[in-house]
């Protein structure tokens, strides 16, 4: 009776072969080869039948939270809301008229028929005497990002500042640095845009006649203040633009009325500005509760606003 030779393998001592990093002997690697030989099987198997190959894959706990911590996003850390108006003391100034309709100051007749379609009145101070004498286009902000607070990512929506009636619309637009600006006209006639910021980079040019489209422009900076816009076509048309690293800022609306969302607890330094005087309160001490609304009611007088 023959006996079956002994296996010449068993006593060899394994050599080691390193494969990616690892330490591997060549009974691993035989091993490593008949499970790939396997699969190679199985997909072939699959790649026959209708039904879709499912590969399951353990997802890796470390890997998880990253990525949960990196979807946190301002909205999901505390926040309150500053709210409130700003008033005029006393009897306010009648608003300012720069022209009447048809005024033959504005020379060229097709300026004129859009420019002075009506009386034209100025909105840089603009007063509500049936909302108790609130002020109009009034900002209030926190000038750098509060320390702790993550804002918002930049909106993918571009802000539009328009032209209208020889008005630029909104008349102070707040940005965030790196959103797009896209500067509009919705006028028969040309217009021109210039920005003079003091950081960022001058925009200085024309609007074509009812330009839906839009020209581009961007802040990649923020400014401490609100920068100046105007028309040199039409001198009379004015704006302000003010860009910032976050959303921590509002304007007043035709009540005087604003609301600030999202502004993270705790005692902020607000800025008050208004373009006939420039700060009307630089530095406005506020403790903001995340349990309720903070407000503030703001009055100033003639003197701070007209002041020299």
């Amino acid at each position: 009776m023959k006996t079956q030779p002994a296996d010449e393998t068993a006593d060899r001592p394994l050599r080691e072969t390193r494969w990616g990093g690892s330490v591997l002997g060549y009974s691993s690697v035989g091993l490593a080869l008949g499970a790939l030989a396997l699969i190679g099987l199985l997909c072939t198997d699959r790649a026959d039948s209708k039904e879709p190959v499912q590969v399951a894959i353990r997802p890796d706990a470390s890997a998880a939270a990253t990525l949960a911590k990196a979807a946190l996003t301002a909205a999901d850390q505390p926040s309150g809301v500053f709210k409130g108006v700003v008033t005029f003391k006393g009897t306010p100034p009648a608003p300012k008229l720069v022209h009447k309709k048809g005024d033959p100051k504005i020379e060229k007749p097709d300026d004129r028929a859009v420019c002075a379609a009506a009386d034209y009145f100025s909105d840089e101070f603009l007063v509500n005497e049936k909302a108790g004498n609130g002020v109009a286009n009034v900002v209030i902000y926190i000038e750098k990002t509060p320390a702790g607070y993550t804002p918002p990512p930049v909106p993918e929506e571009p802000a539009v500042f328009d032209q209208k009636g020889c008005r630029f619309i909104p008349h102070i637009l707040i940005v965030r640095c790196n959103q797009k600006v896209l500067i509009k006209s919705d006028d028969p006639v040309v217009h021109n845009t210039n920005i003079t910021s003091l950081r960022n980079a001058g925009f200085n040019q024309t609007i074509s006649v009812n330009n839906r489209d839009g020209v581009e422009y961007t802040f990649k900076k923020p400014e401490g203040r609100p920068v100046p816009v105007k028309c040199d076509l039409h001198t009379f048309m004015k704006a302000h633009h003010l860009p910032l690293e976050h959303p921590l800022a509002a304007v007043t609306d035709a009540e005087g009325k604003f609301e600030i969302k999202g502004v993270p607890p705790g005692k902020h330094t607000f800025i008050v500005w208004h373009e006939m005087c420039g700060y009307l309160t630089k530095k406005l001490e506020v403790d903001i509760k995340a349990d309720k609304p903070t407000e503030e009611k703001l009055s100033y007088s003639k003197e701070q606003f007209f002041k020299q």
